[in-house]
């Protein structure tokens, strides 16, 4: 059999047959905009080879209220360097303002945040007594998608996370602070953030989504970040849940978590989790797909296991090589999709190199791929 774009994807997710593993260059979306023009010869390769994968969302706030306007101010201004500028926030919250600094580039290089909203536990108090009541659910971006995708891949419903979010206001330092000296409020966070987007997720099944829902961030509850028993505390009990309400309406869940999650994988199937991006290998991960498949088989699908350094860095005969491994391991599975470990365009002046490797993996990805089928 051979198989479109979308019938593929979805028979991954739901464990079923397929004709061989699917192609993914994350982030290559049939309508995006070009972070530098020498990216156009990619963004076309991959919508003529790869399986595609887009996100829509309907409109949601973890933290402000629906109905009010958002309380917050903003000032910008100028930095040493031309290419930087700083954002200083304002958040006019019930038991008074709180302050988050941001500094981003005015060029495309990823911004980091100097000083967060949450510097102790009063501020975090502070937040979670700010009104809110649910979005309703507004399905247009995700129809607008779904058409314009047709069968060469998929849209994912993008979910906000109750653990990012948490991330999000705090940092890694004070959020593990918080988990040591105030663990009954990191508790309450979570679980007042989760509610919220199980409210929206219920809307949307509401309104008749059935598709793949996927969020970002576990990955900031597991090691070197937070400890197992975070995971299993502030995470596993609360996305158990939102996937249950998935499947029972008949959708399914896709997460993405770095880093070295070989000891979580079990508990991801536990939870529910249909496929698992993106299976860093060492020394970023520790996914040995062999290991994997042996351990775990068809239980969950597996997306990634190609590092994104490797396009950016590699010569062009080890980056072959690793993409000629990766495949004849992953698909033994049955249920493997090749990607990088993060969206291609992410660097805003990309080397001869990197455009070059990029080339590369979707040639030669499509190749294995082919090469792999399962009839």
């Amino acid at each position: 059999m051979e198989l479109s774009s979308k019938e593929r994807i979805l028979r991954i997710f739901r464990n079923e047959e397929v004709d061989r593993p699917a192609l993914k260059l994350w982030g290559a979306t049939p309508d995006e905009e070009l972070l530098h023009p020498a990216y156009r010869p990619i963004h076309t390769l991959a919508m003529q080879t790869s399986d595609l994968f887009d996100m829509a969302d309907s409109p949601f706030d973890i933290l402000f209220d629906r109905q009010e306007r958002r309380p917050f101010t903003e000032q910008v201004s100028d930095t040493a360097h031309p290419d930087w500028k700083e954002k200083r926030t304002t958040l006019h919250a019930p038991m008074g303002d709180l302050v988050m600094v941001e500094r981003f580039s005015t060029v495309g290089e990823p911004g980091y945040v100097l000083e967060h909203f949450v510097k102790e536990a009063a501020d975090l108090e502070n937040i979670l007594s700010m009104p809110w009541t649910p979005f309703p659910a507004d399905l247009g971006a995700m129809h607008r998608k779904t058409a314009r995708m047709g069968d060469r891949g998929i849209v994912v419903c993008g979910l906000d996370h109750a653990g990012y979010a948490l991330h999000r206001l705090t940092g890694s330092e004070t959020l593990a602070l918080l988990s040591v000296d105030d663990r009954a409020l990191v508790s309450e966070s979570v679980r007042v953030f989760s509610s919220r987007i199980r409210t929206h997720a219920r809307a949307m099944i509401d309104a008749g989504f059935r598709g793949v829902f996927g969020w970002v961030g576990p990955e900031l509850w597991i090691p070197p970040l937070m400890a197992p028993r975070d995971f299993e505390e502030f995470v596993f009990p609360f996305d158990k849940t939102l996937c249950d309400d998935i499947h029972e309406a008949g959708g399914h869940v896709w997460v993405h978590c770095h880093g070295k999650v070989a000891d979580f994988i079990g508990r991801y199937i536990d939870m529910g989790v249909d496929v698992l991006n993106p299976l860093e290998p060492p020394p970023n991960g520790d996914i040995h797909l062999s290991d994997t498949l042996s351990r775990f088989g068809r239980r969950i699908g597996l997306e990634g296991n190609i590092e994104i350094q490797d396009i950016l860095q590699a010569d062009p005969d080890t980056l072959r090589t690793r993409i000629e491994d990766c495949v004849r391991e992953g698909a033994r599975g049955g249920r493997f999709i090749l990607c990088p470990s993060a969206g291609y365009m992410e660097y805003p002046f990309p080397t001869e190199r990197y455009l070059s490797n990029l080339q590369l993996y979707l040639t030669h990805g499509l190749a294995c791929c082919k090469a792999a089928s399962h009839r």
